[in-house]
């Protein structure tokens, strides 16, 4: 009889602790705080550039961390010689005596209003999408907002169209697929217009974020949607091509608009990141009021669990418990720089915005270091 009571106690023991395991488990989005520990400016080229007589603005709406190299994508045209996409190490991110590395590939360079990076967790590929907001019924002519670019980490030199071949310079074939799926019952079959300004990378799937659609651009709403798609990668010698298959769904229909009354109004999804470090995703949702001079962003989280099964994304929390937060600046993308540290983007289009007493010029973008501390695993360690 005394011999059986140690066994009991163990096997008490253990089911009080598989109770607590139970109540906070490891991937629980509640035990995460975040502080915005760094402000400044990134200058994206020359003051004073130009482009058919008109100053060019800033408007960095994707960023990219691609082993020592940052990469950001403008989501405006730039003059010959220049790309809306360019590179800068984290060192120089500042530095306003660095000028950028421009990536002048005609691939880079045709497509149209960029919106969103993504890795995959192995880090193996890079992609980039535009934000698939226009096409001209009966022309070709944009369809270069309509692309997805992708090519392997550290060899931006040889980027390639995401598409079902390998001479397409566009992925318009995907536009009808993506619309519907949106379809509702006010758009059945297909929605007419959507926005995409997310985009996320599994092992295995790409996640599209999607900020607006409705009618048009002039009469839409503002979502926090999220399509997923499956991917699979192709060998053929020395070069590698990234095929989707056909198995489009909505997997995350996030009710943003009422998921914090105390937030402002409206907000829609502006960016969308797995994060292989915290094993989690990322999101941003973006107000752009700019007739009224209000711009802000907030960041939330997901675990897969809580996106793939179509649960609320958890808004991010400072130790004070005030809601994390980009203010008087629109962050538009977002990357991992390391376990803890995430840096954000912003595009604030051609509005004077500051970082303490500076004032940004046409030529900068604003950008914020976020330092996320997770509760849980630190009281573990």
């Amino acid at each position: 009889m005394n011999q059986r009571l140690p066994v009991l106690s163990l096997l008490a023991i253990l089911f009080i602790s598989g109770c607590k395991t139970a109540q906070l488990p490891a991937s629980t989005s509640a035990a995460l705080t975040a502080t915005i520990t760094e402000e400044g400016f990134l200058n994206c080229f020359a003051a004073g550039t130009s482009l058919n007589g008109k100053t060019v603005w800033c408007e960095t709406s994707a960023v990219a961390l691609d082993g020592k190299n940052l990469i950001f994508a403008n989501d405006k045209d730039m003059p010959a010689g220049q790309s809306p996409v360019f590179t800068k190490t984290p060192e120089t991110l500042a530095d306003s005596t660095q000028s950028p590395t421009y990536l002048t590939q005609p691939t880079f360079t045709r497509a149209r209003k960029y919106e969103d990076f993504a890795q995959t967790p192995d880090r193996k590929f890079i992609l980039l999408t535009t934000a698939f907001d226009r096409i001209k019924p009966g022309s070709h002519d944009w369809d270069a907002y309509n692309t997805i670019l992708y090519w392997r980490s550290g060899d931006e030199q040889h980027p390639k169209v995401l598409a079902p071949d390998d001479t397409s310079r566009n992925s318009m074939v995907y536009r009808q697929r993506i619309a519907q799926v949106l379809a509702n019952n006010e758009f059945p079959g297909e929605m007419p217009y959507f926005k995409i300004e997310g985009l996320a990378a599994t092992d295995n799937q790409l996640l599209f974020g999607i900020r607006e659609m409705g009618k048009s651009y002039e009469s839409f709403t503002y979502q926090a949607k999220i399509i997923s798609v499956s991917y699979r990668t192709e060998k053929n010698g020395n070069t590698e091509r990234i095929r989707l298959l056909d198995d489009w769904k909505l997997i995350n229909d996030f009710d943003l608009a009422n998921a914090d009354p105390t937030l402002p109004k409206p907000l829609g999804l502006s960016s969308l990141e797995y994060d292989p470090f915290q094993k989690r995703f990322w999101m941003l949702t973006s107000q752009e009021d700019n007739k009224n001079g209000k711009l802000d962003a907030y960041l939330w989280t997901a675990t897969s669990e809580e996106l793939y099964g179509n649960k609320p994304f958890t808004l991010v929390r400072d130790p004070a418990g005030q809601p994390v937060h980009t203010a008087g600046h629109k962050a538009e993308d977002l990357t991992p720089l390391d376990g803890n540290r995430l840096l954000l983007i912003c595009d604030d289009d051609t509005s004077r915005t500051t970082v303490g007493s500076r004032i940004r010029q046409p030529n900068q973008a604003a950008y914020t270091i976020v330092t996320v501390s997770n509760q849980r695993n630190r009281r573990s360690q």
